[in-house]
């Protein structure tokens, strides 16, 4: 017995098979491109509650210069990177035209995200807006 499936369950699986490919897209690390200069080089971009990359690896004790900048929107953003201790290294407002940051860092996890809340809701770094950058001895 032959059976045809609704219009409707064929988009919301097609619906659902673009969602997981655009997750399994975002969650790959991005590496930095290395300058004749020797610099390590990443662009940040943050949005609606995401930062994209979200997890970068990088090579430690290289300096590694970090260019951020945000989506346009009313939403005000920030991009907050800790040590690994937990340690702020930095604190940027992020706005639509790019800012650089250039820091030379020791190995292991820098966490960063936006700490960002309104009023009694959670903050964008509940809401996803988070990432890693892992710093890597050289071999």
């Amino acid at each position: 017995m032959s059976r045809i499936v609704p219009a409707k369950v064929c988009r919301l699986l097609a619906l659902a098979a673009l969602w997981l490919l655009a997750g399994a897209a975002a969650a790959q690390d991005a590496a930095t491109t290395v300058g004749a200069d020797g610099v390590q080089r990443i662009a940040i971009v943050g949005g609606s509650y995401f930062f994209r990359p979200s997890h970068i690896v990088v090579r430690a004790n290289q300096p590694l210069e970090i260019r951020l900048s945000v989506e346009p929107g009313v939403i005000p953003h920030r991009f907050v990177l800790e040590g690994p201790g937990g340690e702020r290294l930095a604190d940027v407002n992020l706005e639509t035209q790019e800012q650089t940051l250039t820091l030379t860092l020791a190995p292991g996890s820098y966490p960063f995200y936006c700490p960002n809340r309104l009023l009694l809701f959670k903050s964008h770094r509940d809401h996803g807006m988070a990432g890693t950058l892992q710093v890597q001895a050289q071999e």
